[in-house]
């Protein structure tokens, strides 16, 4: 197979590329820049990345291991694939704190209701994903408006800020 694509398109699909390997290192598999399901395509793309007439300064070679390549200073801070990456980066942290701790209330409220183990178990599940959908708009809000400011985090009777 084969593809043809402009310089401008070629350092998109590095960027591209870079993007997929820093969620997939992310999730927790270390071994997968080298080898893995997608360690092998990824070190095509940046060995084509680092020839002279590609984007030499997107990649590296890796002083220590032959024929690797790695992400440049270049690509990893100074790219639009790193400002997607950092935009995406705190949208996640975002949505996933809000999300748990909304369905920690949600649940912590269920317990403390005893009448709720009564209930039909497909309106007991509507009941609570309402409840966590307002929990959510709720600290969206809070969290908008305070960043950080006003969570506290208790360990036993010690309170941390």
């Amino acid at each position: 197979m084969n593809i043809t694509l402009t310089r401008k398109e070629f350092r998109r699909l590095v960027e591209l590329v870079y993007m997929g390997e820093n969620v997939v290192l992310t999730a927790g598999d270390e071994n997968e820049s080298g080898g893995g399901r997608y360690g092998e395509i990824v070190q095509k793309i940046y060995k084509l990345a680092a020839q002279k007439d590609a984007c030499p300064n997107y990649v590296e070679a890796d002083d220590e291991v032959e024929d690797f390549y790695h992400p440049s200073m270049d690509l990893e801070a100074d790219s639009p694939a790193a400002e997607v990456l950092e935009q995406y980066e705190n949208a996640l942290f975002w949505d996933e704190l809000i999300s748990r701790l909304a369905e920690r209330d949600a649940e912590r409220e269920q317990l403390r209701n005893p009448s709720s183990a009564l209930e039909n178990p497909d309106e007991a599940l509507e009941r609570q994903l309402t409840r966590e959908d307002q929990l959510e708009k709720r600290y969206r809000a809070e969290f908008v408006k305070n960043d950080l400011g006003n969570l506290f985090v208790m360990f036993g009777s010690d309170r941390l800020s």
